[in-house]
């Protein structure tokens, strides 16, 4: 089986949908520390899909910044692999801690959804504060982009 490297990040973005940071496998956390990524995972489950997420993005939303208003999360395939034939590849976000989950918010199913099939980027969701509280809208496209940068500015032309 071929190591597959999935990378989650995150972007936070202002009222005006001004980028403000973007957390990822080279900048593992925001400048105050309240969103902080686990690290590169390069290979994936190499011998089956041990139940485990490999690349996890924690958010406090107490710690961040007054004048962050927006987090989009989105997944990129670092070496391109096609989102169809990676065998075990699914996402879920939720709120809780890395180890315990108390609500999933939205869950996809990327190895073996159709629409999925010929992209190596996707939009997971926005996460957004309303009236001071927040709120998450699952999104789950894939886009055509074939890198961070380019979903980057496919969210901001297309879901902020």
């Amino acid at each position: 089986m071929e190591a597959v490297d999935l990378d989650a990040s995150c972007a936070t973005f202002d009222d005006n949908n001004n980028m403000l940071e973007v957390i990822y496998f080279r900048n593992l956390q925001s400048q105050n520390k309240s969103i902080m990524h686990s690290g590169d995972d390069l290979t994936g489950d190499m011998d089956g899909d041990d139940g485990l997420d490999n690349e996890v993005i924690t958010v406090d939303l107490a710690k961040l910044p007054q004048n962050v208003s927006k987090i989009a999360f989105v997944l990129n395939s670092f070496r391109g692999h096609d989102f169809k034939t990676i065998p075990f590849a699914s996402i879920r976000i939720y709120e809780g801690t890395p180890i315990r989950v108390n609500e999933v918010f939205a869950t996809y199913d990327i190895a073996n959804d159709a629409s999925f099939a010929g992209s190596v980027s996707m939009v997971m969701g926005i996460l957004y504060k309303i009236n001071g509280e927040w709120k998450f809208n699952a999104i789950g496209e894939a886009t055509r982009d074939k890198e961070l940068k380019g979903t980057l500015v496919t969210v901001i032309s297309k879901y902020l």
